[in-house]
């Protein structure tokens, strides 16, 4: 008897699953009525696009990690993309490769470069490291921007990431360094 009454609820369950189902594609507009009986356009937002897999996340252009590391660290960036959404690009640059010689304006051009990618940088990170300049940046989107304050973002690039540029650790602090990052935007993720 309770076999029956289970299996009765999950059809009633699913029937009313599927009749409420609109058939609408996410991207595609709506109407609903507001609170005065007025039509209402609503438009929801796009899901994020995921990185391709022929395109690499992550660019040590100074060769501060052996091609091994390198993997590592795309691999990395790509099992938190799939689990949260949030696309990270991690690139190490040689002084000469910054354009014009402005590192931070460089790292936010890399950022915009992201949007090509996804279609908009909303969820999307760039995090630049520069032995040969010293310096680490970190540039993201408004929805990143959220779940990590840029002074907390900061704070972890000069514990986990700066102190090490100098010593042949680069790659200890950059792993460090980009799962602190993670496990910041993991915290604040309200479900």
């Amino acid at each position: 008897m309770q076999k029956k009454i289970f299996l009765g609820a999950f059809v009633l369950m699913t029937l009313s699953i599927f009749s409420c189902s609109s058939g609408k594609k996410l991207s595609e507009s709506v109407h609903s009525r507001d609170a005065d009986g007025r039509e209402v356009k609503i438009k929801y937002p796009q899901q994020q696009t995921a990185t391709p897999q022929n395109i690499n996340m992550s660019y040590d252009f100074e060769q501060l990690f052996t091609p091994a590391q390198n993997s590592k660290i795309d691999s990395l960036v790509r099992i938190f993309e799939r689990s949260n959404m949030i696309s990270i690009k991690v690139v190490t640059l040689p002084a000469d490769n910054v354009a014009g010689g402005n590192f931070n304006n460089n790292n936010q051009a890399l950022l915009k470069e992201w949007e090509g990618v996804h279609g908009n940088t909303d969820k999307a990170m760039v995090l630049s490291i520069s032995k040969s300049l010293g310096k680490v940046a970190v540039d993201y989107g408004p929805f990143v921007g959220k779940l990590l304050p840029r002074n907390e973002a900061e704070q972890i690039i000069a514990t986990d990431i700066q102190p090490v540029l100098s010593s042949g650790q680069a790659f200890d602090g950059a792993w460090k360094g980009l799962n602190d990052l993670m496990d910041a935007i993991r915290r604040n993720i309200k479900i």
